[in-house]
């Protein structure tokens, strides 16, 4: 059963379904062809043992040859009939000639059906219809394997693929969803600090002006300071307009020329003043590379103002490649993370010096276009001091 399950499943339905009704035909029209044979042979015999009488007819000498003449009628020959059993049998043999094959068609189709079903049917509908069920119920977390190369696992496959991608797009969604609402818990917690600042300069404007108890320099100060706070709250509206266009932006890939890409980064980098050594190599093979060129700069920018606010004196760049991505690594001689920066530095608007005009997207812009683009951001902290941050993007 096993070497014929194994042979099915290797077949396609229409070359499985074809054999199981040849095998079947012939197993059919053998039997059929032995019962016939049988019946017929069973018949002869019964008629073999039949007894006979003979009436002697009309008998004449040739007395010149000294030989007998006998003259036989029609009647002459009477055969003895057959006995209520011998009859019942003779009888049964013509049922069995036309009842057996009857059978032999039915329990045949229905025997086949059942192996067919049984072998090649069963466990894909079983994997399918479980797959469905669970769906429905949105339980993604299952897998449905593929356990033939007939159309049905072709299906199975196919559906497995659907899960997946269905799993991934709501794992997505609901990683969206919660950067929505730390976005939106970050944005009301942050606001309500320079909006504070604001009414308490305002308290302090409304109850000492009427007492005529600041002079114009106080005053100037206190507008000066409101007019700081102001701008800092629509730098921040700024950054959280950017980032809600950065989730929508489409993809422009493009064919880059390796040379001219190269050429860029140097120009870019070239053009920072930070007063830190700045190394940059690239060990990439290809000549073209496919990608949108404009996101993968932004990428550069941000890890590269990352790197200049903590590195000491000197940061490395490094842009390679393997089989599925180009790999861009920026690695400074700062302090590194911290065990809570290492978890929390790609969510929004963390950052360990928010008195500062970081407002702690950099890192965050960068994971999602990594993920926009097929790839990932990855943290550590290098051996010998100072952060790595390897950002991956898909060819």
């Amino acid at each position: 059963m096993g070497k014929i399950k194994s042979c099915f499943d290797k077949m396609t339905i229409r070359k499985s379904m074809l054999y199981t009704f040849l095998v079947t035909v012939s197993c059919i029209c053998v039997l059929s062809a032995f019962t016939i044979f049988a019946a017929n042979k069973a018949q002869q015999k019964l008629l073999s043992l039949r007894s006979f009488s003979i009436s002697m007819g009309d008998v004449q000498k040739n007395r010149t040859a000294d030989s007998w003449k006998l003259t036989l009628g029609e009647n002459t020959i009477q055969w003895e009939p057959l006995s209520q059993t011998q009859n019942i049998a003779y009888f049964g043999c013509y049922v069995a000639l036309i009842v057996l094959p009857i059978l032999y068609v039915v329990f045949g189709i229905s025997t086949a059906s059942r192996l067919y079903y049984r072998l090649k049917l069963k466990e894909p509908i079983k994997e399918l219809q479980k797959g469905i069920v669970n769906i429905q119920n949105n339980d993604l977390d299952f897998e449905i394997s593929r356990r033939s190369d007939d159309e049905l696992g072709e299906l199975c496959g196919s559906m497995e693929k659907m899960r997946s991608e269905l799993r991934d797009k709501n794992k997505r969604l609901w990683e969206l969803l919660e950067q929505r609402k730390l976005l939106n818990a970050s944005v009301a917690h942050d606001l309500r600090t320079p909006i504070t600042v604001l009414n308490g300069y305002l308290d302090y404007l409304d109850r000492y002006i009427p007492q005529g108890k600041l002079t114009e320099q106080d005053i100037m100060d206190t507008v000066e300071a409101m007019r700081q706070a102001a701008g800092r709250l629509e730098r921040y509206v700024d950054c959280v307009q950017g980032i809600e266009k950065l989730e929508d932006i489409e993809l422009q890939c493009t064919m880059e020329s390796t040379d001219s890409l190269i050429g860029d980064m140097k120009k870019n980098i070239g053009l920072l003043r930070t007063g830190k050594t700045i190394h940059f190599e690239h060990h990439l093979a290809s000549e073209q590379i496919y990608m949108d060129k404009q996101l993968f700069f932004r990428i550069l920018e941000n890890l590269l103002q990352n790197a200049v606010r903590y590195a000491r004196q000197t940061i490395d760049i490094i842009l390679s490649e393997d089989q599925f991505f180009i790999i861009l690594c920026v690695k400074d001689d700062g302090e590194g993370f911290s065990p809570s920066g290492m978890e929390k530095a790609v969510s929004l608007f963390y950052s360990e010096d928010k008195e500062k005009e970081h407002f702690g997207i950099g890192l965050s812009v960068c994971q999602l276009i990594c993920q926009r683009m097929g790839g990932c951001l990855a943290l550590k902290n290098n051996v010998n001091g100072g952060a790595c941050i390897t950002a991956k993007i898909k060819k």
